[in-house]
């Protein structure tokens, strides 16, 4: 028998009461690989090779447990490093925890775009996420990704094409059960949102006739789904609309075209419904207004706040305002190009220019970069899709070049000019 056997043959008798009091799995699996090795007659090689384990676990544990004398040994030691200087920094964690306990919804990307925007301290998404996970911040729930029944994702190319629907408050205030009047645009999710006692016709077309005061864009469609405050459609017989409905008839005096969905396909309305579940987590879930009037202004500051400062990745980590305006930018951008396109030669601006095989195109000058400077290209967004589908099919599409009436107006400004 060896020495490191003898022993620990006289140290176990002394930690039976230790050992029959210990309950950590880890120290009493360590403590039976002991064991087993000492009753054995055999080799320490042919039992920890019975046990499916290596003998250099077995001396390993065996000389802890003869050097330390007490059963606290047999755990495992952490691996982490004394030091780790590429960790993030205590003063960022702090930020990335306020941020998250601030806006419980927000996930690693837009809390990253938050410390570069208020704090000028970049931080990767993944770092951040990191962080999350190890502050204990994210738990299984938000780790669960549900599968959708559409995966394409899509943006009209301008603003103006409404999705508009009626979202029940989800807690009742004195007893009281009101709703939410939510519209929002398809290309920059520019939404209107507001609050009233009861559904009926009155109220939508008091919506509507705010919603067209305060909108920065023409509209020119509007989608809802076939519920009884949008349509007569499937009502008292009614196989197709009648367009005697309230909100039919503002449409048609606004030149709106109001199209509905098939039933049974919400997923259509996509883009309402979506903010139907970031209102819960964003607004509702925060807190719990007292009254009507509470609720009111509580739920004008917030669809301010969507407008002006909720940044999004979806919109190139742009507010709705700045997405309407950079698309009507560029959509006057194209008129312009498509106008001296088709132009005479010399009725051209400087802008156009033509290449050896007479083709035209639009020669904008760009910044001189350095030569050191190496940068991503940059990931083509809505509008810029939308310029690209107007150079390959400009020809075949030309009825589609002024989609919007009041474009004509600047236009003619432009040319007059």
């Amino acid at each position: 028998m060896s020495e490191l056997k003898k022993q620990l043959r006289l140290i176990l008798p002394s930690l039976a009461a230790e050992a029959n009091a210990n309950t950590n799995k880890e120290i009493r699996r360590h403590l039976y690989l002991i064991k087993a090795v000492i009753a054995s007659p055999k080799s320490v090689v042919q039992v920890c090779e019975a046990r499916g384990v290596s003998s250099d676990q077995f001396y390993l544990w065996a000389k802890r447990l003869v050097k330390a004398k007490n059963l606290i040994c047999l755990a495992s030691k952490s691996k982490a490093p004394l030091r780790s200087p590429r960790q993030t920094k205590k003063r960022v964690e702090r930020k990335i925890r306020s941020l998250r306990t601030a806006e419980p919804s927000h996930g690693a990307e837009r809390i990253s775009f938050d410390l570069l925007k208020l704090f000028r301290i970049k931080c990767a998404p993944s770092t951040v996420y990191n962080v999350l996970k190890r502050l204990k911040l994210i738990s299984a729930d938000h780790s669960r990704r549900l599968v959708k029944r559409h995966h394409k994702r899509y943006r009209r190319p301008l603003p103006g094409y409404m999705q508009m629907d009626v979202k029940y408050v989800p807690y009742r205030i004195s007893g009281q059960q009101f709703y939410e009047f939510n519209i929002v645009d398809h290309h920059s999710t520019w939404r209107c949102l507001r609050l009233y006692r009861n559904i009926n016709h009155f109220n939508m077309v008091r919506f509507l006739n705010e919603v067209a005061g305060i909108c920065p864009f023409p509209i020119f469609a509007i989608q809802t789904d076939n519920g009884m405050e949008f349509t007569d459609k499937y009502r008292n017989g009614n196989v197709q609309p009648t367009g005697c409905h309230p909100v039919d008839i503002w449409c048609k005096q606004k030149g709106i075209t109001h199209r509905l969905i098939p039933i049974g396909q919400k997923e259509l309305n996509g883009k309402v419904e979506n903010t139907h579940k970031q209102d819960d987590r964003e607004f509702y879930a925060k807190d719990e207004a007292k009254n009507f009037e509470q609720l009111e202004r509580q739920m004008r500051s917030y669809n301010e706040r969507w407008n002006m400062l909720r940044a999004t990745k979806a919109l190139g980590w742009l507010t709705p305002d700045q997405s309407v305006d950079r698309a009507y930018v560029r959509a006057v951008a194209s008129l312009i190009y498509f106008r001296d396109l088709f132009a005479p030669k010399d009725q051209q601006t400087s802008l156009v220019q033509h290449n050896q095989s007479g083709d035209a195109y639009l020669a904008v000058p760009k910044p001189k970069r350095q030569a050191s400077q190496k940068t991503k290209p940059r990931r083509m967004g809505a509008v810029d899709r939308y310029l690209a589908w107007h150079n390959e099919d400009a020809k075949k599409n030309l009825k589609g070049l002024l989609p919007l009436p009041f474009m004509s107006q600047i236009f003619s400004s432009v040319q007059a000019s």
